[in-house]
């Protein structure tokens, strides 16, 4: 079975829903997680300050990575066998080449001696004694993250104050279902709460660039001023964003979802229509846009109990007649 394990910009939301006393069962409904996850990752990963329990997202994600490193299994310390090993590494065999070759030694699979090799239990962890010097072997790194564009920090600081329309969020939903790489592209501007979701067949940064300009390339420029986001893979093409759209894009920090929250607040009501583990591959459009209208339709409190749409439409006329 398969298992989509918290991440730390889930278990940051976790603690700020927890923090304003929501119950676990609305936690996992704005997160679109089992209720039963909820309720065990506090409980396993709360800690206590002054006697009080405490939830905090990073402490609870060095728990995890602590647990992880006891999930699969350890070395067979044999020494016979890894000095074999050894030795056929440094006569240029391959790891599927020793594994394979019948010898009289028990041998593990290739990829065990791969996982063995990168982990520096055979030949100090030198790579460079494979064929392609481990270059092809996907690294954990920052997972497809980039470091290039404009921190969050960059921007104006009127943005925060949401008194002008124009500053957007951008995200993506995902289907969390075996292969399916279909997804959305969402985005929601801070002022107004107006929502707009886009079906993208991947989450490539060329479908993600498409999704952009159809959502928000026929919009007057004055509603289209600066979009943030985070440094996912997705968002690689954000300098041909910025130069399409004519805005400015920012990043938001590492593990700080908190600081695109209207946009991760909004992804929680469109899993109400598209719950996660939900094929996302043939959404239709008319039923798309059915749903965002709803959404788009529902009063806020935080808008003094207007709808986006109203307050979005009323921004929008404010523009058009300005021209």
């Amino acid at each position: 079975m398969n298992y989509n394990h918290l991440t730390i910009e889930e278990r940051c939301c976790i603690r700020k829903y927890y923090n304003e006393g929501k119950s676990f069962r609305e936690i996992a409904k704005l997160i679109g997680r089992n209720v039963s996850t909820i309720s065990r990752e506090i409980w396993r990963n709360k800690t206590y300050m002054n006697c009080k329990p405490a939830y905090y997202p990073h402490t609870a994600q060095r728990k995890y990575a602590f647990k992880r490193t006891f999930c699969h299994r350890g070395i067979y310390w044999n020494r016979e066998i890894l000095d074999y090993i050894e030795d056929k590494l440094k006569k240029t065999w391959s790891p599927e080449q020793i594994a394979k070759t019948p010898c009289k030694l028990k041998m593990p699979s290739f990829k065990t001696i791969y996982r063995w090799l990168y982990e520096g239990y055979l030949v100090k962890g030198n790579v460079k004694v494979l064929r392609k010097k481990g270059k092809t072997r996907k690294r954990l790194g920052n997972g497809g993250r980039f470091t290039t564009g404009k921190s969050i920090r960059k921007r104006a600081k009127n943005v925060y104050k949401r008194r002008e329309v124009g500053h957007w969020e951008a995200d993506t939903v995902v289907s969390g279902i075996g292969k399916s790489k279909a997804c959305f592209a969402t985005f929601a501007e801070r002022k107004t709460r107006y929502y707009i979701a886009v079906w993208m067949p991947d989450r490539k940064a060329e479908s993600m660039e498409k999704a952009a300009i159809k959502a928000l390339g026929d919009l007057p420029s004055e509603i289209v001023k600066s979009i943030t986001c985070d440094r996912g893979s997705e968002f690689g093409n954000w300098r041909n964003i910025e130069q399409k759209l004519k805005c400015d894009v920012y990043f938001a920090d590492p593990y700080c979802a908190w600081q695109k929250g209207t946009n991760e607040n909004s992804n929680g009501l469109l899993r109400e229509f598209y719950p996660k583990g939900r094929n996302l591959s043939h959404v239709g459009e008319k039923t798309l846009k059915k749903n965002l209208a709803l959404i788009n339709a529902r009063p806020k409190k935080v808008l003094g109990y207007k709808t986006p749409a109203d307050l979005f439409e009323q921004e929008l006329q404010k523009v058009l007649h300005l021209v």
